[in-house]
């Protein structure tokens, strides 16, 4: 398999780019083209538990 890497530059505060990426509203947004119903339970503090999960085809709640 081929590896292959992207980059974009993004014009905003990494304040802005941190919560976008990271709150879980916006984080369900940007995660559904490629995991939809992604969501995580937890938070993302150093040293905190956090679980990445989405429903499978059944709707059952995977945790990948």
């Amino acid at each position: 398999m081929e590896n292959q890497q992207f980059s974009i530059v993004i014009n905003a505060p990494k304040e802005k780019v941190w919560h976008t990426m990271l709150d879980l509203d916006t984080y369900k947004i940007w995660t559904e083209p490629f995991m939809p119903g992604s969501f995580y339970e937890g938070n993302w503090n150093q040293g905190s538990k956090i679980l990445f999960l989405a429903p499978d085809e059944e709707g059952k709640i995977l945790e990948w």
